[in-house]
């Protein structure tokens, strides 16, 4: 079942919210109008040091969350359109 994040980057001022799920070895995050994108846990360095407990796995969608929404930002469209 898909686990909702919602949280405001302060870079791009906005609110950001979307949804992932993992399988233990990847989480797989993306909203309707960001698209989506994939990372292995360790994404964010050292998966030994990275926490990959619920709170690692919220923080790490919002990063990939945060890469979509900056990546439509620069492109000026939302995904698919």
């Amino acid at each position: 079942m898909p686990r909702h994040v919602s949280f405001y980057d302060e870079s791009l001022g906005k609110q950001i919210s979307g949804s992932y799920t993992s399988d233990g070895k990847v989480i797989h995050a993306g909203s309707g109008t960001l698209g989506a994108k994939s990372a292995p846990l360790g994404y964010l360095g050292n998966s030994n040091t990275f926490p990959v407990d619920q709170e690692g796995q919220d923080l790490l969608a919002q990063k990939l969350l945060s890469e979509l929404a900056h990546r439509e930002a620069k492109n000026g469209h939302a995904h698919g359109h």
